[in-house]
């Protein structure tokens, strides 16, 4: 986009206030990818790492982080959470403190809420699609080690309570859903596209966004060029 001017396709051009090209020049270079279990949100956060050339951080990587300096199990970390959001205020602080970097990508349920300056990405779908993956992952790892797998039912009921659970903490904790997506700036449902159409969806349209001073909610269902031939 040249200075001043922004390209509306066909030749025309919009001239952009000083103030909307400050508005743009000033937006943060920091992704945060939320969604439902199932959707793709660490494979994404890794991909758009890539493409861009950005640090990935995630949640997951906190949580770790303070069981080692805490000496803690994961299952002892969980136990406690559940009655005392210590340690949630914890993971918490160390994503906040985030904010002050930049060129990063950060797979975190409530990255939206600490960064809500970020450019906002929301993974859909629906929870049986979700079971089927989780499912899938579950059998796969089973056979590698050995395990009996869980059942689909199980895995079913694991992924609504995990949603449900999530709903009421933040809620309680925040008074903040995680799983409205009115709270982001690009929603992708993930059931119709693989791994790679996802993160190229989520790299454009975060280009685009840098460059818009007034943005608009942008969903995404079908990647170009889907037929829905390939589902059978």
């Amino acid at each position: 986009m040249h200075r001043g001017y922004q390209f509306l396709g066909g030749g025309a051009t919009k001239k952009i206030s000083g103030h909307a090209m400050l508005g743009c020049m000033q937006k943060q270079h920091i992704i945060t990818i939320s969604g439902k279990p199932g959707s793709g949100k660490s494979s994404t956060a890794d991909m758009v790492a890539e493409l861009l050339g950005y640090t990935r951080h995630s949640s997951g990587d906190l949580v770790r982080s303070i069981l080692k300096e805490k000496k803690m199990t994961l299952e002892a970390y969980n136990a406690e959470a559940a009655d005392d959001h210590d340690l949630d205020t914890l993971v918490d602080a160390r994503l906040r403190a985030l904010r002050d970097q930049s060129d990063i990508v950060i797979d975190s349920r409530l990255g939206f809420y600490w960064l809500p300056e970020s450019f906002k990405v929301y993974l859909d779908l629906d929870l049986s699609v979700a079971t089927a993956r989780i499912f899938k992952d579950t059998v796969s790892n089973s056979r590698r080690s050995g395990e009996d797998a869980t059942s689909l039912d199980e895995v079913a009921r694991m992924v609504e309570r995990r949603v449900r659970d999530e709903r009421s903490r933040f809620k309680a904790m925040y008074n903040v859903d995680p799983y409205n997506p009115s709270h982001f700036d690009l929603i992708i449902d993930t059931s119709n596209h693989s791994p790679q159409t996802v993160a190229l969806t989520v790299f454009d349209t975060y280009k685009q966004w840098l460059e818009t001073a007034t943005w608009k909610q942008v969903h995404s269902s079908v990647p170009l060029g889907y037929s829905f031939k390939n589902q059978y």
